[in-house]
């Protein structure tokens, strides 16, 4: 009779069973709760920590209970928690190594809840310490007149250094034409030329022959005294010249001080201009602050966004050789192909101290080239506590990796602002008490560059500004120019890399401070330009004085050359106005009279 049943094998079946399914009872779920534990931990930098974890094989599925992520800045703060996690899994895929969730949901999400115990770990080079908003020096112009006696003693004023450079090329000049001086006809060279035409005179005395001698060496003597006259002539435009380019930089030097006195104005903050830009000291790094935060949460998600990369590139998947009697997976193409992993839905209930915050997320996987569709995600919700609405609306596309393009909407309408510290300045603080904005964001991040553009409008404000006992009259009044805003407008814009941020903050909070305090700034502008009107004009005084001596001896040469060309122009007169006295004589060269 043929067996039906081999009790032998259906015993072996039964034991191995029984294994699998003590295994399956008493240590699977704790091998899930450590795996999650460890690649979280390892992936955030900080502990992410599960109550428990229960995988079901009938039907294939996973639930998280608690679900805690550090904040590696703050390991006394989780980032997120998560009370229930449920997802079910596709059992076939599973089978072909495939983890495959049609939907999975998160509820209970809480944002920024402390823990009893602190979940830091080895930090690493990326985590940077997260600095306290508002924590900067304001950078308000002067309060006090400076002491101008202090200023000018370390300050290089452009007005000494034009003094000084434009004296030493008067000096050098000077010599130099001094030099040449002596180079030109003079003193014995009209001595020499007196001395010829008494010659002359004294042989037109001696008869006709001495007439006919002269003839000659008057006409000589003339062409000489012409050449030294064209040559002094010449010497004396170039000198005309060269005075008229020192004394151009010499009227240059008497407007230095001007200049000198509106760059040590600027440079000491007493201008009204430095008002011009207090929402950017106010608000800007209140939003370098957020931008970071999301800089590095960005960072941190990016592998798993790329995840699919590995072993891949530019040029393709890379083939390696197996190793030998290791063997090697074979993938075939696939019709429909899919990622090893992936989440087709997430719903998301986020529990937020205003009330509560539900969305959806679309295709979470860490290979979106083969999958071919973007991560999407969007969150709203409705007359919450503190806000009347607020959306967010977002993609990650990593399809093409090297082409990457995320995309980022947020809005906000009615959201309740209480107690928000803009400084803590000692000089001047300022909070805004209470007040309501309406934000509108959008991010976006092309592999590299990083653009963010923000605009906010506020409304039903209170401000608080300025300390008890202030008797400075600039911050008073400041105080009371901002006390007296009710709403303003914010644009916000945000551009560079990841690593390294550029915010730009725009407001007509600052055309309102401007106009309050400008008058008073303009006052102490005015005092501090008479004072150092008056300083700068006592400290250059002397070296300004020896400069116009110096300008006032370089000018002598030119009466110098100015009275040798007279002494010549009178020798080469005496010259031809003289005729000897020989009747009968026709006029001959050089004033000589011949007769017919």
């Amino acid at each position: 009779m043929t067996k039906w049943i081999r009790w032998w094998g259906l015993g072996v079946f039964v034991v191995f069973a029984g294994i699998f399914g003590c295994v399956w009872i008493f240590l699977v779920d704790g091998w899930v709760k450590n795996l999650i534990e460890g690649a979280g931990t390892k992936a955030v930098g900080a502990q992410v920590e599960l109550d428990a974890a229960d995988l079901s094989l009938f039907p294939a599925g996973l639930s998280l209970t608690r679900l805690q992520v550090t904040n590696p800045r703050k390991p006394m703060t989780n980032a997120v928690e998560v009370a229930n996690v449920t997802m079910g899994l596709d059992g076939l895929n599973l089978l072909r190594r495939k983890v495959i969730v049609e939907e999975m949901a998160l509820e209970g999400v809480r944002l920024g809840t402390l823990r009893t115990t602190s979940g830091a770990v080895k930090l690493t080079p990326d985590v940077p310490s997260e600095a306290e908003p508002g924590m900067f020096s304001l950078a308000l112009p002067a309060l006090e007149v400076p002491d101008v006696k202090n200023i000018l003693e370390k300050e290089n004023l452009e007005t000494i250094r034009l003094i000084e450079a434009l004296k030493g090329d008067v000096e050098r000049e000077k010599e130099a034409w001094e030099a040449r001086l002596k180079e030109l006809p003079g003193k014995a060279q009209l001595a020499e030329y007196k001395e010829r035409v008494k010659s002359l005179k004294k042989a037109a005395k001696g008869g006709l022959e001495g007439v006919l001698g002269g003839v000659g060496e008057g006409q000589a003597l003339k062409q000489d005294i012409e050449q030294e006259i064209e040559s002094l002539i010449g010497a004396k435009k170039e000198f005309e010249e060269k005075l008229a380019l020192l004394r151009t930089r010499f009227d240059q030097v008497k407007t230095a001080p001007q200049r000198d006195i509106q760059h040590l104005k600027a440079k000491y903050n007493l201008s009204p201009k430095g008002l011009a830009h207090v929402s950017q000291t106010l608000l800007g790094p209140q939003i370098g602050s957020w931008v970071h935060q999301g800089a590095a949460w960005y960072e941190r998600a990016k592998p798993f966004l790329e995840g699919g990369l590995a072993g891949g590139g530019e040029d393709g998947p890379q083939v390696s050789k197996p190793l030998r009697g290791k063997g090697v997976d074979v993938h075939f193409q696939e019709v429909h192909p899919l990622p090893d992993f992936l989440i087709r839905l997430t719903k998301v209930s986020i529990s937020l101290g205003a009330g509560d915050l539900a969305g959806t997320i679309h295709n979470i996987t860490t290979d979106q080239p083969t999958l071919g569709q973007p991560i999407t995600l969007a969150f709203s919700g409705d007359r919450l506590k503190g806000v009347q609405s607020v959306s967010l609306e977002g993609m990650l596309n990593h399809v093409v990796p090297a082409d990457s393009k995320d995309h980022l909407i947020v809005q906000a309408k009615g959201y309740e602002l209480d107690n928000l510290v803009l400084s803590k300045d000692d000089k001047w603080p300022v909070t805004l008490a209470s007040g309501v904005s309406d934000v509108n964001l959008n991010a976006d991040l092309k592999e590299q560059g990083l653009t963010v553009h923000g605009i906010g409008n506020f409304h039903s404000l209170q401000f608080s500004a300025g300390k008890d006992g202030d008797t400075n009259p600039l911050t008073k009044s400041l105080s009371s120019a901002v006390v007296g805003v009710s709403e303003f407008s914010v644009q916000a814009n945000v551009t560079g890399t990841l690593e390294q941020q550029e915010v730009t903050v725009s407001s007509d909070l600052d055309g309102i401070l401007q106009d309050a305090a400008g008058k008073m700034v303009n006052e102490l502008a005015a005092k501090f330009g008479t004072e150092l009107q008056s300083a700068i004009s006592a400290k250059i005084a002397e070296p300004m004085q020896q400069l116009q001596n110096n300008l006032v001896g370089f000018e002598e040469i030119a009466g110098q050359i100015t009275e040798r060309v007279t002494q010549h122009d009178a020798v080469l007169k005496s010259l031809l106005e003289k005729s000897l006295p020989i009747k009968g004589l026709k006029d001959l060269p050089g004033g000589l009279k011949l007769p017919f």
